[in-house]
Order: structure tokens, then C-alpha cells, then sequence
């Protein structure tokens, strides 16, 4: 598992490894650009580093974590994030002026969802 991890651990862009994207599971990967690029603005505006809690989930540990059946999690379209000395309506007020398609605010979990779907618009509270 460790050559997996050092394989993964390439530098994608100026703030984030393509590891962590990895699903926690089978260590597989997959992220479109328009994720990365979107994350990446958000990261330069909040000027604090963004952990990413869950990228890509192959659909085994999709179901294992209660997702939902057509994640966009499970063909690299969505991640949740979490931001360190950030408050969540702040990181939620960030992420809505890069327009993610869809975002999801986790109060509880203090969490977001952000991701690219190509249809319309989606906002929900958890």
C-alpha cells in the first residue's frame, strides 16, 4: 500500500496532490480538471488550506459511507472539503461565489460538498 501512496503523491496543482483525491478504499482516482480548477480559486480566495475529506469513492466504499447511488463522487466530480479557522457559512459564502454547481452544507459534520455537475444548480442543508 505504501508504493501506492508515493505513486499518487504527484503535485496537480499549486495547492493540492493528486492523492488527495484517492478513494480511501482502493486508493483508485478519478478527478475532472473543472473540480481541481474550482477548488483551486476557492483555496486562493480563503487563503488557508482546504483538507479534503472525500474525492473520488469507487461505488464499494460509495455504499459502505451511506452515499448515494449516482454520486457524483463516484466519477470524480465531487469532493467535501473542510477548512481549518474557517466558519462554515464564510467557506459556504466562498464556495458560492466560484459557482459550484452543487453544494452541500454539512452543519453538523462541518463539512462541505462542492462539486461540478453538469445539470442544473443544487443547494441543500444537512
Amino acid at each position: 500500500m505504501q508504493m501506492l501512496n508515493e505513486i499518487n503523491n504527484v503535485v496537480i496543482a499549486p495547492h493540492f496532490n493528486l492523492s488527495e483525491f484517492a478513494c480511501p478504499c482502493c486508493r483508485r482516482i478519478m478527478l475532472h480538471p473543472l473540480l481541481l480548477e474550482k477548488l483551486e480559486k476557492l483555496r486562493k480566495i480563503i487563503e488557508r488550506p482546504i483538507h479534503i475529506t472525500s474525492g473520488y469513492r469507487c461505488p464499494k466504499y460509495n455504499h459502505q459511507v451511506g452515499g448515494i447511488l449516482n454520486s457524483y463522487h463516484c466519477i470524480g466530480l465531487a469532493a467535501d472539503i473542510k477548512v481549518k479557522d474557517i466558519n462554515l457559512i464564510e467557506l459556504l459564502g466562498r464556495a458560492e461565489e466560484i459557482d459550484f454547481a452543487g453544494i452541500g452544507y454539512y452543519e453538523k459534520k462541518n463539512f462541505l460538498h462542492l462539486d461540478v455537475r453538469p445539470t442544473k444548480r443544487t443547494r441543500w442543508r444537512e
